[in-house]
């Protein structure tokens, strides 16, 4: 392909089609200052991005953008100057993984040397590259500043490393260390994992409410079943004896829930999807937040105010009648990112993280997302010199080859915090990678069966959006985290606010 028909084409794609003439201005500036199409191209959509808001070329705008961008670069170097290097200081890229392209380019300036006029040599050049130390962290990225690559004062300081905070059953360490090999087979439950992107924003409310209505109804029904409850009635039924009401809390509002505003959304079958004010005034306690199934028994005296006496909202699901078997006792280590510190990007708690599995062999490492935390400030300082997607893969090449050899397998988990992940939720994994074991990379939240133990996973903090949401009476309860933590449970989903 010719220059004429690269620069044409490239316009093309973005959506704009060049006139013959100003076609041949353009062929004119990268004949005229030897720059091929590539760069002609990016240079105008810099210009015009910065100076004319992104407006199409003309003949006008290129002599412009001609005089200021290409003027200076096209003055000949005079063979008289005692030097004909430049005076700026290359960029130098930390941390690089070697290639094999690096020592012929420094050959081929070598060779220039041989035929262009001597000068002060610019010592920044080689130096900071041969000054590059050897070995580097593993997962630490190519960058532009040699701060994203120095370790973390904070955390080489820490006094607690390896401490045990909680136990559940008190073990020693070598407990923890896995004995053998076990077959084992990762595999999404029921097609509960994400694997292909879907269009994003494109939710229908038809769809939306669908899905909300077969919440109701599942975990609804289930309430009524374990509770002995009788069969759930219309919402908006005038009753003046005990009847029960199935449906999920709502807010009439945009605000916060307060227990004035309290809202029992029915579903379509029972209560045509209805809305009907709860009462909780008769309550000697309950805790609700938006989204929340329930079965609320009471009196509804105008049909317009159901006043609760009993409310049911606990529906944890039944343990399996066949419990999963293994062979052997498996061992199951699980992190949470992020997995480096906000000084620096080293990820020195990675390489610990890395440490102690290669030492305890467990049978399968689930990392819950972000591997590249897009909240890290020198990440979004635009300090890294590789893209998002190159240093992700980077990141999990590197646990992988770590492993090798081992019988460990590795389940990362998306987040929408992750910068090489979509910033939607549910959040599907990486296209980056094809991965095949002993690496599964899996949506956030997936259902993962392991020879028949289902594991829930997310990366999102359900915990901290129950909190912000949630209405208690009384309150200052003891134990909030756990409470928390167990609508998780009671209500069959990792995320509730709906």
């Amino acid at each position: 392909m010719d220059i004429r028909e690269g620069i044409k084409s490239q316009f093309l794609d973005l959506g704009i089609e060049l006139s013959d003439s100003i076609l041949d201005k353009c062929v004119e500036i990268c004949v005229l200052h030897n720059t091929d199409e590539d760069a002609f191209v990016e240079t105008w959509m810099a210009y015009s991005v910065t100076n004319l808001e992104g407006e199409a070329p003309t003949i006008e705008t290129l002599s412009t953008m001609e005089r200021k961008e290409f003027a200076n670069k096209s003055k000949p170097n005079s063979t008289n100057t005692p030097s004909s290097r430049p005076s700026t200081t290359p960029l130098t890229i930390y941390n690089k993984t070697p290639t094999s392209s690096k020592k012929p380019a420094v050959e081929n300036w070598n060779r220039l040397e041989n035929i262009t006029p001597k000068g002060t040599k610019n010592a920044g050049l080689f130096g900071k590259h041969l000054s590059t130390p050897v070995s580097q962290p593993n997962f630490s990225p190519a960058s532009f500043s040699p701060i994203s690559t120095t370790p973390s004062g904070k955390y080489s300081t820490r006094t607690n490393a390896g401490e045990a905070v909680v136990d559940f059953v008190e073990r020693t360490p070598g407990d923890w260390m896995g004995k053998e090999r076990v077959a084992l087979t990762i595999a999404p439950y029921r097609d509960e994992v994400l694997t292909t992107r879907c269009r994003i924003m494109m939710e229908p409310l038809s769809e939306k409410a669908a899905v909300l209505n077969d919440v109701i109804e599942r975990v609804g029904s289930y309430l009524v079943e374990i509770n002995g409850l009788q069969e759930s009635t219309y919402n908006h039924s005038v009753s003046a004896t005990e009847v029960v009401c199935v449906g999920r809390i709502c807010c009439d509002s945009n605000d916060h829930l307060n227990p004035s505003s309290v809202l029992l959304e029915g579903s379509r079958v029972k209560c045509l999807g209805h809305s009907v004010l709860l009462d909780l005034s008769r309550l000697t306690h309950f805790t609700l937040f938006p989204g929340q199934v329930v079965a609320v028994v009471g009196v509804n005296p105008t049909g317009q105010r159901f006043i609760a006496t009993k409310l049911y909202h606990s529906a944890p699901l039944p343990l399996p009648p066949v419990l999963p078997r293994f062979t052997a006792p498996i061992e199951i280590v699980i992190a949470a990112g992020p997995f480096t510190q906000t000084d620096s990007l080293t990820y020195e708690p990675l390489e610990d993280l890395m440490r102690y599995v290669t030492s305890y062999r467990p049978h399968i490492l689930i990392l819950i997302g972000p591997l590249v935390d897009l909240r890290q400030p020198q990440l979004t300082a635009g300090s890294i010199a590789e893209t998002y997607d190159d240093f992700f893969d980077k990141i999990v090449k590197g646990i992988v080859n770590q492993l090798k050899g081992s019988w460990t397998q590795v389940v990362v988990v998306s987040s929408a915090d992750d910068a090489a992940c979509l910033p939607v939720f549910p959040t599907p994994p990486p296209l980056s990678q094809n991965p095949s074991p002993p690496l599964h990379l899996v949506s956030d939240p997936a259902l993962l069966s392991i020879n028949g133990l289902v594991i829930a996973l997310t990366a999102t903090d359900s915990l901290m959006h129950l909190g912000k949401e949630e209405i208690s009476f009384p309150p200052g309860g003891s134990d909030r985290l756990g409470r928390l933590a167990s609508h998780l449970l009671q209500q069959q989903h990792v995320y509730q606010c709906f």
